[in-house]
């Protein structure tokens, strides 16, 4: 008799599975149609009188499956989260969200990249790697019980819809470029060994000290009111990781050691998703790296040494928010009919004109510093150099199939207002860094 109930259970329990990979496959075909019979279906799978919940079972072991399998196709956590809630709601990103923190749960504490770490806390999917139990509900949260005419709840049915839509979504993901270990994979492959025996690995990023001064100054800029000293700020944080980039180049160039580039992902969201793309791609230029967009999924990709992309990630959101900023304030163009239009097009105007300018300001206090150095030490144009090209060769590996896009900028008082919010400040960059950077940290 117990032989029997285990095989009985075995079957239900494959039924269950059968039913469930059915539904997702019918979503991932995006036939939404046949999916909410099956959905429905799924939905009146009798719950054992224990509790036993076979489909919430299946569903979580589906969808944690599934982002176990984007990772292996190149995504991380903060992509997902970000493709899942864009295409499909909040909803389905907070499923996404959990099934990420429950499959983070299958690896050790020291397992886990620094920088999945940080992407978990971002999304909420450190609350799920840090919950005690292991119930396999959480994919399926609301009571199993049926309505009174025998029907499933409506509750019931939404969420297996939407767990089943996020699984055939997470599924469908194309393939992306490695940016860095897996969970439970070593460092990065290191690069050459060099003549003192030491390995170069691209997981070395800036020194945390020289970035708590840079997000200290980028702080201040964000919080000033007045435009002149919060680009007179930025400037100085530029300035600042110039000269860090500078003495990592030196050690590199002692140890005989490579360019090892890294890669990073960026979000970049609408409004004037294309502007913001320009910002950051000036940013990135203007610290020997380079960025591509990839719009149908959100994000953009910046290749370059690892403590360069560190000043790439700070000085693109912090001059992101200045520019937000300096946006809103400048008047609005004249109401009318087209004023819903005129507001679009003249902010949209705003922003490339900005992301134009002070990708030239950043580019011109680089060089500065730069310049200053090279008068000491020939060697550094070179090491530079070396970086850049070894960016271009690792964006061109990823993506060897680029289109160039054009971005418009139709409104000539948009413009010109873009060009004075980067082009108040009058910055001297041939003062001391380091003075400059103590005196804001006070």
């Amino acid at each position: 008799m117990r032989q029997r109930a285990r095989t009985r259970s075995s079957r239900r329990e494959r039924s269950v599975e059968a039913a469930v990979e059915a539904a997702i496959a019918a979503a991932v075909m995006g036939e939404a149609a046949p999916a909410r019979p099956l959905v429905e279906a799924l939905a009146r799978w009798p719950v054992s009188d224990d509790g036993d919940d076979p489909v919430a079972a299946a569903l979580a072991d589906a969808v944690v499956g599934a982002v176990a399998a984007a990772w292996q196709n190149g995504w991380q956590p903060a992509d997902v989260h970000r493709v899942v809630e864009r295409h499909q709601g909040r909803a389905h990103a907070r499923l996404a969200a959990r099934a990420i923190g429950h499959e983070a749960r299958s690896y050790p504490d020291n397992a886990l990249p620094s920088r999945w770490r940080l992407q978990l806390d971002a999304i909420g999917a450190a609350d799920a790697l840090r919950e005690d139990n292991a119930d396999d509900g959480w994919a399926v949260p609301w009571p199993p019980g049926l309505a009174r005419d025998g029907r499933p709840g409506v509750a019931r049915v939404q969420a297996i819809e939407v767990a089943v839509a996020t699984a055939g979504l997470v599924r469908s993901l194309p393939l992306l470029a490695r940016l860095g270990p897996l969970p439970g994979e070593a460092d990065p492959a290191p690069g050459p060994r060099s003549r003192t025996g030491r390995r170069a690995s691209a997981g070395d990023g800036a020194d945390p000290r020289v970035l708590h001064k840079v997000t200290s100054l980028l702080a201040k800029a964000e919080s000033t009111n007045f435009p002149s000293e919060a680009e007179a700020l930025t400037a100085k944080a530029q300035e600042l990781m110039t000269r860090h980039a500078i003495d990592r180049a030196h050690v590199e160039a002692r140890h005989g050691t490579a360019p090892q580039v890294g890669g990073r992902r960026v979000g970049i969201d609408d409004p004037y998703a294309g502007a913001r793309y320009l910002l950051l791609s000036a940013v990135a230029d203007a610290n020997r790296c380079r960025a591509v967009w990839t719009r149908q999924w959100w994000f953009s990709t910046v290749f370059g040494d690892e403590g360069d992309l560190d000043a790439v990630e700070l000085l693109y959101t912090s001059l992101l928010v200045q520019a937000t900023r300096a946006m809103v304030a400048e008047p609005r163009p004249a109401t009318g009919r087209s004023a819903s239009g005129s507001t679009r097009s003249f902010r949209q105007s705003f922003l490339v004109a900005f992301a134009r300018r002070i990708g030239e300001r950043l580019a011109e206090a680089a060089e500065a510093v730069t310049a200053d150095e090279a008068t000491r030490s020939t060697a550094l144009v070179p090491l530079f150099a070396a970086r850049r090209e070894a960016a271009g060769a690792a964006l061109a590996a990823a993506f060897p199939d680029l289109r160039t896009t054009r971005m418009s900028a139709r409104s000539a008082a948009g413009w010109q207002a873009g060009v004075r919010a980067a082009d108040r400040a009058q910055l001297d960059v041939q003062r001391s860094v380091s003075r400059d950077a103590n005196r804001a940290l006070r």
